[in-house]
């Protein structure tokens, strides 16, 4: 669950690290004017000034000019106070070649679009985007200009997203979208309508009357922005109760996980007794060891699992070969054991004998790997079957509550997001993360469970103060057991007593071929055999695709951007 945990924040710390800019240049737009002049032909000619301020090295800007669905774009030049600069096009991006460091340089960009206009029989449209969400770099003052190929007065203009209510009607019919700034990754379409007598030379697009359509789109626009504000205040008047009643919910919610640790840890100190060294085993080491390790099983929970098919008695080393194993009986007494024997023995080994360097060559071979990582999968998911068998774990309705009221905050956080309500999204989104993160770590123990983990927990203590002396008089079974368990665990303080112990203990206890050091020397082998192997195994499985898509994201599929490098 830690991993989880740490897996979780990584993502996010990841996320926060990724540059906001393809761009490695260090560079603002600080002014932007575009100036669109349309042609009686139905061309538009358009003028663009960009003023960019560059801290460091440059080597010029980059526009992008995504077009329209059935319009092109062509005659793209550059220019810096009348000089020529060069241009190169790459996709729908232009470079504008321009060298430089610690400056503030301003180009003069212009191009030609055609077949942008829609003709109907009372106005002529033009709908463009000249940026879209595609756009990495924010304007910090925009302002796009459309002027008509002749003076008049009879025009209609609306804009959405980042350019709705910017527009104004100036003298001669230009319209004047003066938009300020425009964060990075918005949309900005504008419209604009002139009457049909303008455009002598465009030809009717459809046959049809368009200019009431138009005005009530123009209104539908404007409606749902009051509509949209008159949300925002509603919201911004009930969020304090929102917000409120979420902060009561969360702390009822941890009171009671509280309360109900605390009513635990009471029991346990009237009900539990301690071990004299071992804790009464209720449950096999290899599901004991997955408990203890909060459900990971590792290399040394696996070498632990086939160390106590030895001490159990159902296999049995070689005399001669002290790093091979024999099948002594298969009646075992938990499903994993009986898992573990078929996939050791009659499927990486052959014929009811393994030997520790079988786990290599077994899964040299490709096709091995895929088996060998289904079996220990299947071995996996038994031993943590025995583990939920023996309901170790409480599934209290603190999880479901706070799943549940996660869930209840979620839509919240979008509302508030969409209606720009920025602070009491964050609130709620801390809320949300909290909950989350509680559903996630939350798993109170029964008090089986608890009782298990607190006599493990004071038996590590123990072990690890030890004397010499008093692991002396433990039995041979007693100490293969604490020694399993120590590996499995992979429990720094038993480890170290264990090396401890066995480093100072000269008895006879270690004279025969079965005893404990051979246990130790044996563990370490296979610890490293089933390291490497797994490793091997998981690399091998290990598959990353990574897709992309782009286009613009403006009226018609046109936009754009700006940029550096």
């Amino acid at each position: 669950m830690v991993k989880k945990i740490g897996l979780l924040f990584g993502i996010i710390i990841t996320l926060c690290l990724i540059p906001s800019t393809v761009f490695a240049v260090d560079f603002s737009i600080d002014q932007s004017n575009i100036e669109a002049f349309l042609q009686e032909n139905g061309e538009i000619e358009v003028v663009e000034e960009h003023t960019y301020q560059f801290e460091g090295k440059f080597n010029g800007v980059a526009r992008t000019l995504i077009r329209k669905e059935g319009s092109s774009i062509h005659d793209v030049t550059a220019t810096e106070k009348g000089k020529a600069l060069e241009v190169k096009q790459e996709d729908d991006t232009y470079k504008i070649y321009r060298r430089g460091e610690d400056e503030t340089v301003t180009i003069q960009l212009s191009y030609i679009i055609e077949d942008s206009l829609k003709a109907y029989k009372d106005i002529v449209v033009f709908a463009w985007p000249f940026f879209d969400s595609s756009n990495e770099t924010a304007y910090e003052q925009l302002d796009i200009f459309i002027h008509p190929p002749k003076k008049t007065e009879d025009v209609v203009a609306y804009g959405e997203d980042a350019a709705f209510a910017t527009e104004k009607q100036e003298a001669g019919g230009v319209i004047h979208y003066a938009m300020g700034y425009v964060e990075s990754g918005e949309n900005g379409d504008i419209t604009v309508a002139y009457d049909k007598s303008l455009f002598p030379s465009v030809s009717i697009t459809e046959d049809k009357l368009m200019l009431e359509q138009l005005l009530a789109t123009k209104q539908e626009l404007m409606d749902k922005e009051k509509a949209f504000i008159q949300r925002k205040t509603m919201l911004e008047d009930i969020s304090p109760y929102v917000l409120g009643a979420f902060t009561i919910l969360s702390l009822i919610l941890l009171f009671f996980a509280w309360r109900r640790m605390h009513v635990q840890k009471l029991e346990l100190e009237r009900t539990s007794e301690s071990a004299y060294f071992l804790p009464k085993q209720e449950m096999s080491l290899p599901a004991t060891i997955a408990y203890m390790n909060r459900g990971q099983i590792g290399p040394e929970a696996m070498t632990a699992a086939l160390l106590d098919l030895e001490r159990k008695g159902y296999i049995k080393r070689d005399e001669k070969d002290k790093n091979t194993f024999i099948v002594v009986h298969e009646q075992t007494d938990h499903e994993h054991e009986a898992i573990l024997i078929d996939w050791l023995f009659y499927t990486v080994g052959q014929n009811g004998v393994f030997r520790t360097n079988d786990l290599q060559e077994f899964t040299k071979t490709t096709t091995n790997q895929d088996i060998y990582q289904r079996k220990m999968d299947s071995y996996k998911y038994s031993v943590k079957k025995e583990m939920a068998d023996h309901k170790l774990i409480d599934k209290p309705f603190g999880i479901r509550a706070a799943g549940l009221l996660s869930l209840i905050i979620l839509p919240f956080i979008i509302i508030f997001a969409i209606h720009e309500l920025y602070g009491s999204m964050s609130i709620s989104l801390l809320y949300f993360a909290v909950l989350i993160l509680f559903a996630i770590t939350y798993r109170p123990r029964t008090l089986k469970g608890a009782r298990i983990y607190k006599k493990w927990k004071e038996f590590e203590k123990k072990y690890s103060n030890l004397p010499d002396a008093e692991w002396e008089t433990l039995v041979s079974e007693e100490q293969k057991r604490a020694f399993i368990y120590g590996f499995g665990t992979n429990n720094a303080p038993v480890t170290q007593k264990n090396i401890q112990l066995f480093t100072n203990n000269t008895s006879s206890t270690y004279g025969s071929d079965t005893d404990l050091m051979m246990f130790v020397l044996v563990a370490a082998v296979l610890n490293e055999q089933f390291d490497e192997v797994n490793s091997t195994v998981t690399a091998a499985a290990t598959d990353t695709t990574i897709s992309s898509s782009g286009g613009g994201t403006g009226v018609g599929g046109g936009g754009g951007g700006s940029g550096a490098f």
